[in-house]
């Protein structure tokens, strides 16, 4: 298991500073990024790939087979979303989703062989309706089951979603395929807009979730990923306005001693 931190050049100073150290720059897969990263910390790419949308179809297979490949990248990751027409309550719909989950996950395994396909849970709340079947932990299981692929579970997307549905988070993430897990996403939540948001600086209350998903790899309740990412910090407009370098010294090694390569017990 190796813990890995979204790359920002706030983060990349610390590195070389050496106030800060873990195993992987997380990078989406833009070229000019992964010359800045690369020469710094080893990267592994977390692709743009999103399924239940009619896109897989488009992407640029060569390229991406050539990045993954060069940053020794371990599987090839996934978003399980859907659309606003799909209801959660009718039989048709999801039977329609669940089909349309597996035919473009198993074209991604055969447009990668050699990499385990994982797919990730999205945050469902009511403006993004689209994630309302798509966050159906049942639907998410039997479409990595009948794929036989992996799960890439999102922490903080989890949490989002129980928090929608009126059900505790651990209940259901433990509803999903944990035997299947492959990689873990992490980050802080706060009210943003009126509505829990993601990839924030940990609170106080985020921790308890780290620390219980640390206890339970430790425990082998869950499969050991082989990747723990911190998805704090960022460049460009999404990311840099909560890219603070403050968190990023206090809480990286914290983190770090949870889930990296030399991680220690709590």
């Amino acid at each position: 298991m190796r813990f890995a931190v979204n790359y920002s050049t706030k983060l990349a100073e610390l590195v070389m500073a050496g106030k800060v150290d873990f195993d992987l720059f997380k990078c989406p897969e833009w070229e000019g990024l992964l010359k800045a990263a690369t020469p710094i910390k080893p990267v592994y790419l977390h692709l743009d790939i999103t399924i239940g949308r009619d896109r897989v179809q488009r992407l640029d297979y060569a390229k991406l087979r050539r990045m993954l490949a060069e940053t020794n990248t371990p599987h090839v990751n996934c978003h399980l979303s859907g659309s606003a027409d799909l209801k959660i309550g009718n039989k048709t719909d999801r039977l329609t989703l669940l089909k349309r989950w597996i035919d473009e996950i198993n074209l991604l395994k055969r447009e990668f062989p050699g990499y385990t396909v994982i797919s990730e849970n999205l945050p469902f709340e009511p403006p993004i309706p689209e994630y309302h079947l798509a966050s159906d932990p049942k639907l998410i299981t039997e479409a990595i089951l009948e794929t036989d692929t992996g799960l890439l579970l999102d922490i903080s997307h989890a949490r989002i979603s129980a928090d929608t549905l009126g059900v505790d988070y651990r209940e259901y993430i433990e509803s999903l395929p944990l035997e299947r897990l492959h990689e873990i996403h992490i980050t802080g939540l706060r009210s943003y807009h009126g509505y829990l948001a993601d990839h924030f600086e940990m609170q106080e209350g985020d921790w308890s979730s780290a620390e219980w998903a640390a206890d339970q790899i430790a425990a082998e309740a869950w499969r050991e990923p082989e990747i723990v990412a911190f998805e704090y910090g960022g460049v460009g407009e999404w990311f840099s306005w909560r890219t603070e370098t403050w968190a990023l010294e206090e809480q990286v090694p914290r983190l770090n001693k949870l889930f990296g390569e030399n991680r220690q017990s709590i």
